[in-house]
């Protein structure tokens, strides 16, 4: 028996986290923005860029302990620890939709297009994990780790803003352009920020969720392969991986925000996926150079480095081992 084809690059996985990433964490991009582009934070930055306006005209700078740019940054400090409690409120949510995910799509990419009687008459059952089970085993929501990145999310944001102040200012910039890096940097990092947090918590959630699955059928799995969406978002470490072999039950170790999967190969049923390495060759020179950039292309081409040269692994204290496109300087061909 043949498998009929099927969408390597996820459109059913995505098509269905993303529906349940909207509802678990629509709402609460929804305050968080409204949070920071309305209410006190827009008020402040309006009078920010009013005294920054002044100052410019009176041929002046701004300065640290300039008392408007003091009394944003505390109410901003405020705003980000609400948001970071709307985040924490939501997390149960996200990673259950992960999970939920998982438990839809699992048997559909091992066993796509087949019922449980065909499989029977073939000898084959596919076993379904307790939810219950899968829900306590996938449960970063409730960690320590957990709570401790969503403790340094205000901070790092702060940080971030505060620095482009003390950048303005220690340049001598016109104060009038050092207000308008400080509404950018507030505006746009503490919503990516929050976004990047929840995607991560249920995608890591989906890929947890999908391991235990393929464990659970470990007596007629001969192996997982990983896929990645292959398009011009995609990492190097994601392409080098990508047709990859893993275990069954072995998770697929992504980066934050990653988009990789696995599907799992059953007896009987041989899947064949094109590497990543000769995906990658058999694209035109303007798209490699889009995904790898000048300086990895050219170490590529010139054998200095391979595909496989920008995996590199790290260790999250949330979601343990992880994997992220490696530069030229942790491989060693740049120095510095």
């Amino acid at each position: 028996m043949v498998l009929p084809p099927i969408d390597v690059t996820g459109g059913l996985v995505r098509g269905l986290l993303d529906r349940g990433f909207g509802g678990a964490a629509g709402r609460v991009l929804s305050v968080l923005t409204g949070n920071v582009l309305e209410g006190v934070v827009k008020q402040r930055l309006n009078e920010l860029e009013t005294e920054a306006r002044r100052l410019d005209e009176a041929g002046e700078r701004l300065q640290p302990d300039n008392p408007v740019l003091a009394t944003f940054l505390r109410d901003f400090q405020g705003v980000l620890a609400q948001n970071g409690r709307a985040i924490s409120g939501a997390a149960g949510d996200i990673q259950a939709s992960g999970v939920q995910v998982a438990g839809q799509t699992a048997r559909q990419l091992a066993l796509p297009g087949l019922s449980d009687a065909e499989l029977a008459t073939i000898g084959i059952r596919w076993n379904t994990p307790d939810p219950e089970a899968v829900n306590l085993l996938v449960n970063y929501a409730d960690s320590a780790a957990w709570a401790d990145e969503l403790a340094k999310y205000g901070p790092s944001v702060l940080d971030v803003v505060n620095n482009q102040a003390i950048l303005g200012i220690f340049n001598g910039w016109n104060p009038v352009k050092t207000a308008e890096l400080i509404r950018e940097a507030a505006e746009g990092l503490s919503i990516s920020q929050a976004e990047n947090l929840m995607r991560t918590l249920q995608l890591t959630s989906y890929r947890s969720s999908s391991a235990i699955h393929s464990g659970a059928n470990a007596d007629i799995i001969t192996r997982r392969i990983r896929v990645a969406v292959l398009d011009d978002r995609t990492c190097m470490s994601c392409i080098a991986l990508h047709g990859s072999e893993l275990r069954p039950g072995q998770r697929v170790d992504d980066h934050h925000r990653g988009r990789c999967d696995a599907l799992d190969e059953v007896v009987g049923f041989p899947r064949t996926v094109q590497s990543g390495e000769e995906w990658f060759a058999s694209q035109p020179e303007e798209r490699q150079l889009i995904i790898a950039g000048p300086g990895k292309l050219e170490a590529l081409r010139s054998g200095r480095a391979t595909m496989r040269d920008f995996v590199h692994e790290y260790e999250d204290p949330v979601f343990g081992r992880m994997v992220r496109e490696g530069s030229l300087k942790e491989f060693g061909i740049v120095r510095g």
